[in-house]
């Protein structure tokens, strides 16, 4: 049931936005069976800038869930849809290949459609992951070359700068970054993260994953990736300590910040940094517990074992 992607038409011949990883997850409890797929792309062209990516998601690949199947006990399709533009959930129309139906990558941010024009097209294998405990993003782990495609096409694109300000769209080299994965459920809620480390002249401070911009936050329950830029003068080697901190969650245009808010964290399943390779190396920390954060006890900090 893998379905068949179409290259978006200013891909082909240029390596960018490639399906570098493809995966499925199976939800065997319900009937009919529901198979998800989803797919890595080595970055994305529009959409989030890469800044808010590594913020947000601690990565600059594109992750996107682009078809779901429910098959049978006799093996037949039910039904099937799939992630077009907007993010719009939309049942699938088009023509498939045997089982295998045809995908077309449509969008600068990878959406997808079930019609379209280029012969171009991928046919990666899927892997199966189970990802109920831990961030989409352990697949990239899995596969650690990803973060190096990752760095190289960012690279290329212009998107790395060693003086890279959050909201310049642009970011410092990947390895000069602390990634975190944590879970948590958020009520009217959004988290940022932060580290501390010591300075050359010994001297410790935090440093955020938000620089202060409410769009930088996370936003969303589950389990979720942050990546915080270290200045040159700070050591990932010496990370003393991980905070976490909740804010009201940024309303729509014109209404009021929510009244209460709150977020439950759960687990800290990893904090690393990328080796000189650009691959991930050991994790740093990992928590479970149950802490809550609101208004009034809006920060939670978990200290480092020493290393």
């Amino acid at each position: 049931h893998a379905p068949i992607l179409h290259a978006r038409p200013d891909t082909i011949r240029r390596f960018t936005d490639v399906p570098v990883l493809s995966w499925y997850e199976a939800d065997t409890l319900r009937t009919p069976t529901r198979l998800r797929y989803g797919v890595v792309f080595s970055n994305e062209d529009g959409g989030t800038p890469a800044d808010r990516l590594m913020a947000t998601w601690g990565r600059a690949t594109d992750i996107e869930y682009v078809y779901w199947v429910e098959i049978d006990e006799h093996g037949d399709i039910r039904s099937a849809g799939f992630e077009g533009p907007g993010h719009r959930i939309r049942s699938f129309a088009g023509e498939r290949e045997n089982r295998h139906s045809l995908l077309w990558v449509a969008t600068l941010n990878n959406m997808i459609e079930d019609s379209g024009k280029t012969d171009a097209r991928f046919r990666p294998a899927p892997t199966w992951y189970d990802v109920t405990e831990t961030s989409r993003e352990i697949v990239m782990d899995a596969q650690p070359w990803i973060y190096q495609v990752m760095a190289q096409e960012i690279v290329r694109e212009g998107k790395v700068e060693s003086t890279a300000t959050a909201g310049s769209g642009r970011i410092p080299d990947p390895r000069s970054f602390v990634y975190i994965e944590a879970c948590g459920e958020l009520t009217n809620a959004a988290l940022s993260f932060s580290i501390n480390a010591p300075d050359g002249g010994g001297s410790a401070r935090w440093v955020t994953s938000d620089a202060g911009l409410a769009d930088f936050r996370i936003a969303r329950s589950g389990c979720f990736r942050a990546a915080i830029a270290l200045p040159a003068d700070l050591d990932a080697r010496r990370i003393t300590s991980l905070r976490a901190r909740a804010f009201p969650r940024p309303s729509e245009k014109g209404a009021p910040p929510p009244e209460h808010f709150q977020a439950r964290l759960t687990r800290v399943n990893k904090v690393f940094t990328l080796t000189p390779q650009h691959v991930p190396g050991p994790s740093l920390l990992s928590w479970q517990g149950d802490v809550v954060l609101d208004a009034a006890n809006p920060i939670w900090i978990a200290h480092l074992p020493p290393r």
